[in-house]
């Protein structure tokens, strides 16, 4: 009997162990429908023409969604990824038999975000890098760095270092990935184009150092806009699962915007608009499943916050017009 328990222990053992299967996360890195590469000339949706020197970002709090929903994280893990650099990390090794999401923040999460850089090791992605990611002890790391030419000629310099914990979101992207020998393998394509999605490079300040205006606008389009699956999934917002769906209209707008909540587990949401400085200049509430009304009598771009328990779940950019 303790022969045949013996064996059924290590059969168990054995089938646990090849089970498990490296996961890797890739990126591959594009402008447009083109491969990435530096000094490469693109354009925004805006027609604004731009160029990148400079593209390094953090990536956080990986968790991978596999079978029927089950959501692993990956612990202890941040990538600092260089857009002129291949990206082929290893995430771990895992109990896994069918991949359905990856999950990630564009940043550093609140707390680890500041955090002494000198407390790792040099080759930690958190450690001192050169050029710095790191903002300083208060505001933390740069999130994205991005800077380049822009303008007709590719004439004028754009530096965009956009950092914040409240610039921080999470977002799903659905993908099945692929087995590549043994390893599964998770793909995303990162449009770089995209993270100029409706901001304008042809006037005004391209300077932008900090946690308001442009580089909230960047922030929002990284979770939004610049990643895909390699099956063509796009990045689910920075919404969570779970969490009540908004509509937020017309926009753009001459006067007012209609804030519609979804009917889910009752509750509200607190509204929190600023203007493109950072100021905030109204703020309400919703039920849900209700609507509120937000009157503008300026014109000018601005960003409707809305808030649960102090946590921000959503954040939207309107364009009122006079």
């Amino acid at each position: 009997m303790k022969k045949i328990t013996l064996l059924a222990l290590s059969a168990m053992f054995a089938l646990s162990i090849q089970a498990q299967q490296n996961v890797y996360l890739k990126i591959d890195h594009f402008l447009g429908s083109n491969a990435f590469a530096m000094n490469t000339a693109a354009t925004n949706n805006l027609g604004n023409d731009f160029n990148v020197t400079r593209l390094q970002y953090y990536i956080a709090e990986i968790k991978i969604v596999h079978d029927g929903g089950q959501v692993t994280d990956v612990p202890n893990k941040w990538i600092l990824v260089n857009a002129n650099a291949t990206v082929n990390e290893l995430l771990g090794s895992f109990s896994i038999t069918a991949i359905e999401a990856i999950k990630f923040g564009i940043g550093v999460e609140q707390s680890y975000n500041h955090l002494d850089p000198a407390s790792y090791a040099m080759s930690h992605p958190l450690a001192p890098k050169s050029p710095s990611m790191h903002w300083g002890w208060s505001a933390g790391y740069r999130f994205v760095a991005m800077e380049g030419n822009s303008g007709a000629s590719l004439n004028q310099t754009y530096e965009f270092h956009a950092l914040g914990d409240a610039n921080y979101y999470t977002f799903t992207i659905p993908t099945s990935g692929a087995t590549v020998g043994s390893n599964l393998e998770i793909t995303v394509n990162a449009d770089y184009e995209k993270a100029f999605y409706n901001i304008d490079l042809g006037s005004g300040n391209n300077i932008i150092h900090g946690e308001v205006g442009k580089a909230a606008e960047l922030l929002i389009n990284f979770s939004n806009n610049v990643f895909t699956s390699s099956e063509g999934n796009s990045a689910i917002g920075i919404i969570e699962d779970n969490e009540p769906n908004f509509a937020i209209g017309p926009n753009p707008s001459s006067q007012s915007v209609l804030v519609s909540a979804e009917a889910m587990n009752g509750g509200s949401y607190d509204l929190v608009v600023t203007d493109i400085t950072g100021k905030i200049v109204a703020k309400s509430s919703v039920k849900s499943g209700g609507k509120t009304q937000l009157q503008f009598n300026h014109q000018g771009v601005y960003f409707i916050s809305i808030l649960q328990n102090g946590a921000r779940i959503k954040v939207e950019k309107v364009l009122i017009y006079k």
